[in-house]
């Protein structure tokens, strides 16, 4: 990223925050909580950083104007120590974060590649480069599909973890991350205090790990009911699921063994939830901080009410900055659509963009601020 990009990123990120500072608040309490940030590209994370106050914290946001904002779901005694086993754990909110890696169906129009060896790139879909023959790097920028696709996980654990693990709809927290997918925090006092195993078996549960299927296999093809079994955990949570789809407990023991083979393995996609399990075991995990800027896209990790979660536009409602317009040096961008507006494809040129799409462009370094 060019100097000029980055001034223009830190000027545009320094009028976001002066204008919504009071939106930036960190989980209570702020003295136990461990905070880091990302103040330059391509630079590592500052972190071991800690507040005293609301007021020390937006100082410092408004003073060094970081290009991404973190903060701990852990509470800690000392969350300034740079040693993790002397910040003195208290306790840890869990954690779940949902990426949809980009959808593979998109026109040539929607896709780009570039080749890292000799430099070569276009619009289109290609898997290696027509100059060197070597393997490229396709770029597809953010679409509406991967994020529904997103969306349908998120929903998919919230009703896990309300229904199954008994978590009340007012401490479950939903986000857009701000660029691939969502985040969910749940601050419900009887979850703080998991960690290690207990988070695993919450894990295991969500992705369906551990499952016996030779052995649940053999339960459904005798026609067990649940009366007569003892499950538990993901075990009773396939076993349930088949039987809904089956219809009954006769119908199941009727029929094949190939049909109830692939009611399996088709009951085990439809319950996995897609989440990064890393996110959720590490209790020193930093999570991005809501209603900062999202430095891989420029738009905001927004707050999401559950009523709200269906009709929310992510594209749309998260957009961080204004329609001004800004000149933008464009290497090579498939077509997007952000805002409410279609932009692209464009290749080598020098271009009129929205203060949002032009920031957009700049953090998936794909181009070059050039004045505005």
């Amino acid at each position: 990223m060019l100097q000029t990009s980055l001034e223009f990123l830190k000027r545009e990120f320094f009028k976001y925050y002066y204008e919504n500072i009071d939106r930036l608040v960190p989980p209570e309490p702020i003295r136990n909580r461990e905070f880091g940030f990302f103040l330059e590209k391509g630079k590592g994370m500052f972190r071991h950083k800690c507040f005293n106050s609301l007021r020390d914290f937006h100082e410092f946001i408004l003073s060094e104007i970081p290009l991404d904002i973190y903060v701990s779901a852990a509470n800690y005694e000392d969350p300034g120590n740079r040693d993790m086993s002397e910040k003195k754990l208290v306790n840890a909110e869990l954690f779940f974060d949902i990426d949809v890696e980009p959808v593979n169906a998109v026109s040539d129009e929607e896709a780009a590649w570039i080749c890292q060896k000799c430099g070569q790139y276009d619009i289109g879909l290609k898997e290696r480069c027509p100059s060197c023959g070597s393997p490229t790097e396709l770029v597809r920028l953010l679409s509406e599909k991967q994020l529904r696709e997103a969306l349908g996980e998120t929903e998919k654990l919230i009703h896990v973890l309300i229904e199954d693990l008994g978590i009340a709809p007012d401490n479950t927290h939903v986000f857009y991350s701000g660029n691939r997918g969502y985040h969910v925090h749940i601050n419900q006092e009887d979850f703080l205090n998991i960690t290690g195993e207990g988070r695993r078996e919450i894990i295991d549960y969500l992705l369906i790990q551990g499952l016996d299927e030779k052995e649940l296999l053999n339960i459904l093809r005798r026609g067990v009911s649940i009366e007569n079994i003892s499950l538990k955990g993901v075990k009773k949570r396939v076993y349930m699921r088949i039987l809904e789809k089956a219809g009954s407990v006769e119908k199941l023991k009727a029929s094949r063994r190939e049909t109830v083979l692939k009611m399996l393995e088709d009951v085990v996609e439809e319950l996995k939830v897609r989440i990064d399990p890393v996110v959720t075991i590490d209790v020193h995990r930093l999570m991005r901080m809501p209603e900062s800027i999202n430095s891989n896209s420029g738009m905001v990790k927004r707050r999401i009410r559950l009523e709200d979660l269906s009709s929310f536009k992510p594209l749309e409602e998260a957009i961080a900055f204004g329609d001004e317009e800004a000149c933008l040096k464009v290497k090579i961008a498939p077509k997007f659509s952000l805002g409410g507006r279609t932009f692209g494809p464009f290749k080598d040129e020098e271009v009129e963009l929205p203060v949002y799409a032009a920031i957009y462009i700049i953090c998936k370094g794909l181009g070059e601020y050039a004045g505005g």
